[in-house]
């Protein structure tokens, strides 16, 4: 369990620790069946289902939960709808609504925070994630219920959310086994970058990086040891991609990705040269490996100045393709393209 989820829980729970009621509205039971077998033993948790979303708001008045997980697609009323309608009820504007999708795309999330949800999370949502989630949640609400009993508690309280908001808005944004950004987050950055060099009419370079042969070498070592392994590489790949202004992020189980602003195609190739020294310095034995006796890295660089008609998704399939060259060519080594002007 990451260290960090761990401190955060405890510190709710130490803060106060007040029954959590979850109303889940959701037409598939077998969700509802995934996400109790997640609260296991969680004594200070209980559940309700609502399978109806015609019939939530009289749920919701009845059982008074103090967080709501509304699924996004459901038949004849979405989520959305359904959660304007909870805001719009006197007994249920100010619950706490947490959005599930299926998808975690940043349209999606924005449809979800526009119609009022407070939270969101992509299902099924990792066990540590939800439960801190719903906690967190949880406890905003009844602390602000209880203001008027015990104002100058309460202040003390909000300052103590406030930074625990904070807190929760960082490590959703983050991998939670190397630290780095995640995919979804770094996506969203990406586009904006992008929006940002179009406009100052600057250069700006995307690396992908694949570890090689990760599931030999897991298949070998062990998950375990596997997943130390990227903790050491993603390592050596921040101390490579060290300025502010780069985004690292983990994209996939073995694969990482950096978008460097402001970034010619030579000082690309050079970060990149920086990274698979790193790793191959690294000396982590790999028996299964055809490339060496050692872990190794494979790279793809693409740089680009954005013009019109060009966009994100074109660096990103540049760069894809310059790392599947890496791998035909023995791995180990990178590929450098530039994005042409049409």
């Amino acid at each position: 369990m990451n260290s960090e989820l761990i401190l955060l829980d405890e510190t709710l729970q130490t803060l106060i620790k007040p029954p959590v009621v979850i109303l889940l509205v959701d037409d598939r039971p077998f969700i509802a069946d995934s996400i109790q077998r997640m609260l296991g033993d969680e004594g200070d948790i209980g559940m309700h289902f609502c399978a109806d979303p015609f019939k939530s708001l009289e749920m919701a008045e009845r059982v008074d939960p103090t967080v709501i997980l509304l699924d996004v697609v459901m038949p004849e009323m979405d989520g959305f709808t359904l959660c304007r309608f909870f805001r719009a009820h006197p007994r249920t504007r100010d619950k706490p609504v947490i959005m599930l999708s299926g998808s975690a795309k940043a349209q999606v999330k924005m449809q979800a925070f526009a119609a009022g949800a407070d939270d969101f999370l992509v299902k099924l949502p990792d066990k540590t994630e939800l439960l801190a989630k719903v906690r967190f949640h949880s406890y905003a609400y009844i602390n602000k219920k209880e203001r008027d009993k015990a104002s100058t508690a309460l202040r003390a309280s909000e300052a103590k959310m406030d930074e625990l908001y904070l807190e929760m808005s960082k490590i959703s944004n983050r991998d939670f086994l190397t630290g780095l950004v995640n995919r979804y987050a770094f996506e969203e950055r990406c586009e904006e970058l992008w929006s940002l060099s179009s406009r100052q009419n600057t250069p700006i370079s995307l690396l992908m990086m694949n570890l090689d042969q990760l599931s030999a070498f897991n298949e070998h070592f062990g998950q375990i040891r596997g997943d130390e392994t990227i903790k050491a590489t993603s390592q050596v790949i921040r101390q490579g991609i060290r300025r502010i202004s780069d985004v690292v992020a983990r994209f996939s189980d073995e694969r990482f990705i950096a978008l460097l602003p402001a970034t010619q195609p030579e000082g690309a190739a050079h970060v990149a040269e920086l990274v698979r020294l790193g790793v191959e310095n690294l000396g982590i034995p790999h028996p299964k490996s055809e490339v060496a006796s050692h872990l190794t890295i494979s790279l793809g660089v693409a740089s680009a100045i954005p013009v019109r008609g060009a966009n994100i998704e074109m660096l990103l399939k540049l760069a894809e393709d310059c790392l599947n060259k890496s791998k035909q060519s023995g791995r180990n080594c990178y590929h450098l393209a530039h994005l042409k002007n049409e």
